[in-house]
């Protein structure tokens, strides 16, 4: 032990001493006795305020035993599996970030989030595990049980035949994209009379124009980029999309614009939107997630969310859709 260290405990202990002697034995053995108390009180509160707050989280936490499939199995394992379609910006895609290739898109940090409030719900940390396929891979992995559910999927009649689905928590206005210097065009009122629109082949687009539009000359094509190189080309004057592919194609190619004046809200006749896809018997998810998809919304979270997968579209992401 070091000189000074030796010193110190040295006159520690002398002061100590010293003090002990100037007392009666009565005086210190109150103090000892009072220290011993309060350091007991202090003990016991802070176990009764621990057992306190053990109790209220009990008995806020919903009843394991009563919970369906998925939140039983998320409650007992804390992950949250995820069947979503890739490759969608701005729903769902890959980019860059500090040099890592990562899976981002309004609909990725949608099911982060869900994953946090489920943790409060459930009183549990809960994270997510995607599983990234096409529509088939998905739905052959939600049958397998491999997945708690699907996102983005529209609840058709014939799919609710088989699967339960969440409220509706997405639905994209249809758009018409033209060149940036044909956006005001008298032609682009009215029936479209005189005015070729291309649309992907097999499409709601296409049906929707048709039944908005019944004097436009339709023109059916496979892709998207097929229908922007169209309008490029002037072998169409517009080309019908929804609203995200819309917004991604004319960030992808400057010299498009969308038409304002024709953006349309489909009704459910056409559109149904999407929602979260699962087997029967998980029908407290269900709308426990409808519940918070309302939340995000009215808190303006989920617009932002979809501002902020806008921009981070890339080259890479938005590759297929530069044309011209």
């Amino acid at each position: 032990m070091k000189l000074k260290k030796l010193v110190s405990v040295f006159l520690t202990g002398a002061v100590a001493l010293s003090l002990a002697a100037c007392g009666s034995s009565a005086t210190t053995e109150t103090t000892a006795a009072e220290t011993t108390a309060a350091e007991t009180e202090a003990a016991e509160t802070t176990v009764a305020e621990t057992e306190a707050e053990s109790e209220a989280a009990e008995a806020e936490a919903p009843d394991v035993s009563e919970m369906g499939p998925i939140l039983k199995d998320i409650a007992e394992n804390g992950v949250m599996k995820v069947g979503i379609i890739g490759n969608s910006p701005t729903f769902c895609f890959h980019t860059i970030i500090d040099g890592e290739d990562q899976l981002v898109g309004f609909e990725v940090a949608g099911m982060y989030e869900m994953a946090d409030r489920l943790s409060d719900y459930l009183g549990r940390d809960v994270s997510v595990d995607f599983y990234e396929s096409d529509l088939t891979g998905c739905t052959s992995a939600l049958q397998a049980n491999q997945i708690h559910f699907i996102t983005r999927l529209s609840p058709t009649d014939e799919r609710k035949e088989n699967w339960l689905f969440t409220d509706v928590y997405h639905k994209s206005d249809e758009c018409y994209v033209a060149k940036k210097e044909r956006v005001d065009d008298p032609l682009f009122t009215g029936t479209l009379e005189g005015v070729t629109v291309a649309g992907q082949m097999g499409s709601i687009d296409l049906t929707m124009t048709e039944h908005l539009y019944p004097d436009a000359e339709l023109q059916q094509l496979s892709a998207t980029p097929d229908l922007l190189l169209a309008v490029k080309n002037d072998r169409a004057d517009l080309a019908c999309m929804n609203a995200v592919q819309a917004q991604m194609a004319v960030v992808a190619n400057p010299d498009l614009a969308v038409v304002d004046s024709l953006t349309w809200e489909p009704t459910d006749d056409f559109d149904q939107g999407c929602g979260l896809c699962m087997a029967y018997g998980n029908e407290d998810f269900a709308d426990w997630a409808s519940a918070f998809f309302a939340d995000i919304d009215a808190e303006g979270l989920w617009d932002q969310m979809q501002i902020d997968a806008a921009n981070q579209l890339d080259e890479e992401a938005l590759k297929d859709l530069i044309v011209g």
